[in-house]
């Protein structure tokens, strides 16, 4: 979606003056609605988001999006949805860290909070790590109580920089074998190297035996 997004920044002007919506920006907004409904967003947290994108004034893009809502009811957008509460960010990282501990994927864990719900599965899931990634003094925080508590739960950065150093070390090996390939490979060039060598040198001494028994024999 971001490539997408990227596109689609490419036909504005934010010093344009603007008249009608174009189709390139009545389809970024939908994109940031559905990106900020997954994340838990606020839509005011959408038309600024547009606003940066575009040059319109946020007021003028809120309008824009009661009226398409209300002109298509059935498009399953809806005029307001609630993003995550502090408290409801805090439950999320709780669960998905002490369950990550039991063994249990992030999608499986957020398919289970969300009631088997597709839908509801990404809200969390996209929600969950983009706290991880925006927010890690709060992730921090609950690791910390979680562990004050006696309560095992993964570390999310921990978890990473082991997966890093896995790459690392995974990467180090592949240079450690083609490094011994490489020296195996100069081995067996040089011992074809001498083996012609000797093969020449034989080849020389019959080729002498073979002169001096003619001499002898005349």
């Amino acid at each position: 979606m971001a490539g997408n997004n990227v596109t689609l920044l490419r036909d504005f002007s934010p010093r344009r003056e603007h008249t009608g919506w174009k189709n390139a920006e009545e389809e970024l907004l939908w994109q940031e609605v559905e990106k900020a409904r997954s994340e838990g967003r606020s839509l005011k947290s959408v038309f600024e988001a547009v606003a940066r994108s575009t040059g319109r004034k946020p007021n003028s893009i809120r309008n824009h999006y009661y009226v398409r809502v209300r002109e298509n009811p059935e498009s399953g957008h809806c005029p307001a949805f609630v993003p995550f509460e502090e408290g409801e960010v805090r439950k999320l990282l709780t669960t998905v860290l002490t369950e990550q501990a039991k063994g249990v994927s992030v999608r499986a864990c957020t398919l289970k909070m969300g009631g088997g719900d597709t839908r509801a599965m990404l809200r969390f899931q996209n929600k969950y790590r983009a706290t991880v990634k925006n927010k890690p003094e709060l992730v921090a925080e609950i690791v910390q109580e979680l562990r004050n508590m006696g309560v095992p739960c993964v570390d999310p950065y921990e978890k990473r920089a082991q997966k890093q150093q896995a790459a690392v070390e995974h990467g180090a090996d592949i240079v450690q074998s083609v490094a011994e390939l490489v020296r195996a490979a100069s081995a067996a060039q040089e011992a074809h190297r001498r083996i012609a060598e000797l093969e020449h040198t034989v080849q020389r001494l019959t080729d002498e035996r073979d002169a001096l028994l003619k001499e002898l024999g005349q």
